[in-house]
């Protein structure tokens, strides 16, 4: 396993790996793959590159490689930042270092993480290899992939590079409400609500919290929701947005809980091999349904007939098909009237804790594996059912 030093992911699945009996998977810390590592290294001290990682996959040709998410690590993250950063030129000022919860340089972050994962064997017995990890954590290259695949995502007016683009594209598509999405983000990280209509009114909504500081506009990332009404503040939070990536898709409206309890959902299917596995409802009273923004877990099973989870099969089957590499994906989706839209593939998307899908959580599934050789990694279609021993 790759991914952060004391991360509660890899706990999570050497865990799983101990329930089974099964020896403790070998972990690489990505603060010891970063050149000069972060601390203290592999091995009573040495430290890793990505050719030292090289090696040890290479040792095993048998291993499956599971590549975590480098999030809930600071030091990681600005690591990742600084390596973008000269990635890109090192242009300008370096970045300055953030606060707790601050959004900002994700494309530099981006940069760094997607040259990690190419200093990375291409060809391994990856969970998810890294080319598609690269691929998925950039949403708007994800959802043209997914589109280009005949997958029905909520339709793109595109890239956004500031508040005035925005109200032009809004101008342009004859839109009234969009979602503006941080295009290198995760779990709703820069995404927001937007609603103007024809007399100029406007609103934002999301988990972004601006702070003015020494007038220098700030976004940071906020467990409760904020909703914004003036227009002044919605054009710096939007253009604090633009300036790290973003981009700009319509608001597909969700469909209403049916318990009675108020709110709408959308839907995280985890796929594995292909196959639709573990499923929960999230719902929110707010368009922002992520279930660590307060928002609760609904009853899918108990809301779908049998019609609509088998469309709910069929969407998850064909957006994974999109990625026929990567055995383990994440999908939002919103399903409503015999239609899905999916709007995020997130290839980290297997951290739901206490969500078992026939008596297996999403790790005990995955302890279940069988390696697949890098040589006869799967194809599209994927194997009838999931690889396991």
């Amino acid at each position: 396993m790759i991914g952060p030093r004391d991360s509660r992911r890899l706990r999570g699945l050497q865990q799983a790996l101990r329930e089974r009996g099964l020896a403790a998977a070998e972990e690489l810390h990505y603060e010891d793959l970063l050149d000069g590592g972060l601390g203290d290294g592999l091995d009573g001290g040495a430290l890793a590159t990505p050719q030292r990682a090289a090696e040890r996959i290479a040792a095993r040709p048998g291993a499956l490689v599971k590549i975590e998410s480098p999030g809930e690590a600071p030091a990681l993250h600005a690591a990742l930042i600084e390596r973008g950063w000269r990635a890109l030129g090192a242009s300008g000022a370096p970045p300055r270092p953030l606060q707790h919860g601050e959004l900002a340089y994700q494309h530099y972050w981006y940069a760094g993480f997607r040259e990690l994962l190419d200093a990375l064997p291409a060809r391994a017995g990856y969970l998810n290899p890294p080319d598609d990890i690269a691929g998925m954590s950039d949403k708007l290259a994800c959802q043209l992939r997914l589109r280009a695949q005949g997958i029905a995502i909520p339709p793109l007016l595109g890239e956004l590079h500031g508040y005035e683009h925005l109200r032009a594209l809004l101008r342009e598509h004859g839109a009234g409400q969009v979602f503006v999405k941080a295009r290198y983000g995760s779990s709703g990280a820069g995404v927001l609500a937007y609603r103007a209509d024809r007399s100029g009114r406007e609103a934002a909504y999301g988990s972004a919290e601006l702070v003015e500081d020494g007038g220098v506009a700030r976004v940071f990332n906020s467990l409760r929701p904020r909703r914004y009404d003036d227009g002044a503040q919605i054009a710096r939070l939007v253009d604090a947005i633009a300036a790290q990536g973003a981009y700009v898709e319509r608001w597909i409206p969700k469909p209403r809980a049916p318990d009675g309890e108020g709110g709408h959902y959308d839907i995280r299917a985890v796929a594995l091999d292909g196959f639709l596995r573990h499923r929960v409802a999230r719902v929110g009273r707010g368009p922002l349904t992520n279930l660590h923004l307060g928002n609760r877990r609904g009853a899918l099973a108990q809301w779908l007939d049998d019609s609509a989870m088998h469309a709910l099969e069929i969407a998850t089957q064909q957006a994974a098909m999109a990625f026929p590499r990567s055995r383990m994906i994440g999908f939002d989706l919103i399903l409503r009237d015999g239609r899905s839209w999916v709007l995020e593939a997130n290839a980290f998307g297997d951290l739901l804790l206490d969500l078992p899908w026939r008596g297996l959580s999403t790790y005990q599934d995955q302890a279940l594996l069988r390696p697949v050789p890098a040589p006869n990694a799967p194809q599209a279609p994927h194997a009838p059912e999931p690889a396991h021993a």
